[in-house]
């Protein structure tokens, strides 16, 4: 996993960006905690700083960004090539040594990571070849993106004569996957979505934009402030401390809280409708509610086929 961060905001555009190492199979609630070392640095990458588009020796320089990037990672996954055939031995927890073969199996990142790092455009898909245009759509009929294919449409891979087959290099940009070369890993089955980066900091953000929209058409704004000032202490929720317009960072602690209330708190704001209003608060009271039930059924420990039914269900009734 990788995230992007930023060192400071007072000097310049200063960032890091760590890349952090964690087993598959530790719990949840193990890895999660800060005492456990479920979850190591692995390399800390510096970030080179933005480079225009329209400079040819800028375009250069990106190049050589792009090789670098792309050496520091074989540099790191060099270990998990030798193991993933010959295998490493490992002491369990019983008191016995197996031999194991440890893989790369999941890549958490948020989007703009996920299409550097696999070198597409950013509003692509780094998972299947929908179309920009489809995006958000909850389409769920388009192939896995195949980027062995893709290397061999590369700039530097193509002969004079040779023809492209557009549909295979969609949205491709400048740039290598990284992970393309991997032994018994598949590029397009690495990316996996996480509550805080997809959930919390995605979707609940962008139904906040539209809810303060929807309550600045309606004039329930105000309401909606006195409700969410109004909110009493419980246990497991962390009343806020400041009015919800006077929040100006909302992180993954901030969203979490607010997916435990936001529900209610809307109810509340858009209590006794007027008669052409009620069809549409009604249908505002029902997107806020398929997204957070979406949430809540996310964080189960296990699915089953039902479960799974439940969720794009949801899904489909907040996206529409």
């Amino acid at each position: 996993m990788s995230d992007q961060t930023n060192l400071t905001n007072l000097s310049g555009d200063k960032k890091a960006w760590p890349v952090y190492i964690t087993i598959g199979n530790l719990p949840s609630a193990r890895r999660n905690s800060p005492g456990s070392m479920g979850v190591l640095l692995l390399a800390l990458l510096p970030v080179p700083p933005q480079l225009s588009k329209s400079s040819k020796a800028d375009r250069g320089k990106r190049k050589i960004n792009a090789d670098t990037l792309q050496d520091v990672f074989e540099l790191i996954f060099a270990p998990l090539q030798d193991v993933a055939h010959v295998g490493i031995p490992i002491d369990s927890t019983d008191g016995k040594v197996r031999l194991c073969f440890p893989i790369l199996s999941a890549w958490i990142a948020d989007h703009m990571e996920n299409v550097a790092l696999h070198g597409l455009k950013t509003n692509a898909c780094p998972k299947c070849k929908e179309p920009t245009n489809k995006l958000g759509t909850n389409a769920r009929s388009y192939r896995a993106r195949d980027y062995a294919r893709y290397q061999r449409y590369k700039p530097e891979n193509q002969t004079s004569g040779s023809e492209t087959d557009d549909d295979h290099v969609m949205n491709l940009r400048l740039g290598q996957n990284i992970f393309h070369g991997l032994d018994r890993v598949s590029a397009s089955d690495l990316y996996k979505p996480a509550i805080l980066l997809t959930i919390y900091l995605r979707l609940f953000k962008h139904m906040m934009d539209g809810i303060e929209a929807f309550l600045k058409k309606h004039r329930r704004l105000q309401a909606f402030a006195e409700v969410w000032k109004a909110l009493p202490p419980y246990p497991g929720f962390l009343v806020p401390k400041k009015a919800y317009r006077e929040v100006t960072q909302w992180q993954g602690k901030e969203m979490r809280n607010l997916g435990r209330c936001i529900l209610g708190v809307l109810d509340v704001a858009l209590r006794q409708p007027g008669g052409t209003q009620a069809i549409a608060l009604k249908r505002a009271l029902g997107c806020v509610r398929a997204l957070v039930d979406f949430n809540m059924m996310a964080q189960y420990r296990s699915h089953t086929p039902d479960t799974i039914v439940y969720m794009e269900e949801y899904l489909d009734q907040f996206i529409g």
